[in-house]
């Protein structure tokens, strides 16, 4: 993996707007996406010749639909991966098809439309889990990922000894920043201000998570483009490096994600080294990062991700957000665009748009100060990505 370090640059990002619910489909939302990139990267659909998406993406949009769409002619295409992660894994095909002479340039799209998803989310988008969850906990209305969330957050609480005002004053912690920034980013879904009292007051959706504790589903589409190192200095735009990539997978079958029988979500081995292998390939450490980009569906997910990706100790990632160091003047500035939880719910994809505006100085008003390095990771119950970016 070291080999491909600096190999390959970000030299085009797109985005849509990003809304409640779109009256418009994930084909015409890739295809602004998709534009978008090209216009800011200067190039035209005819300098593209590799293709990648996550699984959703694709399952949105297939890749040889939206290369006959927008006139697209690729000689490589790919995806990694099954997770929500799974877009970040663009960075990994990337890498080794411009360094392999297999593409010369790379573009990786993103959708989703859940805003306007008519049906259940996990009736939906989600696997077959088989006849155990269908008898025994989908009766019980134990068939979302938010309950099962809950759950997890009651045990956190239970393991580390916490009362409900101290988990309220985590959770929250998280929820208010995020919704901070998605109001300084400006094309955040959540525009409304959020204080703790307001946090406290809403809604309560499963045991101990509120409304404000969940992301905000919701429609758009990404996209970003890369080529070699050697060639993204004639681009407009300062280029933003692949320096560091890891990757990180524990064995779970499709009925095992959200059901009784699921692994131990308190030691999921694959997250730390996940992490220490993209720092490695890097050549840094933890504090040399300017912020990091952490999938956060909800906010006992990005508390947890603190402790596991070794940001802090077991059971302290409650009390690092709230000592303010995950603020845009904080040691270790987070989700600097909204996240999840306020921004917009694209599976991380709009998390990678947010880090290479970051380093190249185009963040606005959420602008981290002097941004060299960042890094994403992207993944939720049974994967992860962490990607570290240098300008």
């Amino acid at each position: 993996m070291n080999k491909l370090r600096d190999k390959v640059a970000v030299v085009g990002i797109g985005e849509t707007e990003y809304m409640r619910r779109s009256s418009r489909g994930p084909r015409e939302m890739v295809i602004e996406a998709v534009r978008n990139a090209l216009n800011d990267a200067r190039l035209t659909v005819k300098d593209i010749d590799g293709v990648t998406s996550g699984y959703r993406g694709a399952q949105h949009f297939n890749q040889s639909e939206m290369a006959y769409n927008l006139g697209i002619e690729y000689r490589f295409h790919g995806n990694l991966g099954d997770g929500s992660g799974s877009n970040s894994s663009s960075f990994h095909l990337a890498a080794m098809a411009i360094e392999t002479g297999m593409a010369d340039t790379v573009l990786t799209y993103y959708t989703n439309s859940y805003g306007s998803a008519t049906t259940r989310l996990m009736g939906n988008y989600g696997p077959n889990l088989g006849i155990m969850k269908e008898t025994f906990e989908t009766p019980y209305s134990n068939n979302e990922q938010i309950v099962n969330f809950a759950q997890i957050a009651t045990r956190y609480k239970h393991v580390y000894g916490f009362t409900d005002e101290q988990l309220n004053k985590y959770m929250g912690a998280i929820a208010i920043n995020e919704r901070r920034n998605s109001i300084l980013n400006g094309k955040g879904v959540l525009k409304k201000p959020l204080t703790y009292e307001d946090y406290l007051k809403s809604p309560m959706i499963s045991t101990p998570l509120k409304r404000d504790d969940c992301c905000v589903l919701s429609d758009g589409a990404c996209a970003w483009i890369m080529t070699s190192a050697k060639r993204a200095k004639d681009f407009p735009h300062r280029p933003v490096y692949v320096t560091g990539m890891g990757y990180g997978r524990t064995p779970m079958g499709g009925g095992d994600g959200f059901t009784q029988k699921a692994g131990d979500y308190f030691h999921k081995p694959h997250e730390t080294p996940c992490m220490d292998q993209a720092l490695q390939m890097a050549g840094i450490t933890r504090k040399d990062l300017d912020f990091i980009q952490i999938y956060d569906a909800y906010t006992i997910m990005l508390l947890m991700f603190f402790e596991s990706l070794g940001f802090c100790k077991k059971g302290e990632g409650g009390e690092f957000a709230a000592s303010g160091a995950i603020a845009l003047e904080g040691s270790l500035p987070v989700n600097t665009h909204g996240g999840h939880l306020s921004h917009s719910y694209i599976n991380g994809a709009s998390h990678v748009v947010e880090a290479i505006k970051q380093l190249r100085g185009e963040a606005g008003p959420c602008q981290v100060k002097n941004a060299k390095l960042g890094a994403i990771s992207i993944g939720t119950i049974h994967d992860n990505y962490v990607t570290v970016f240098r300008n």
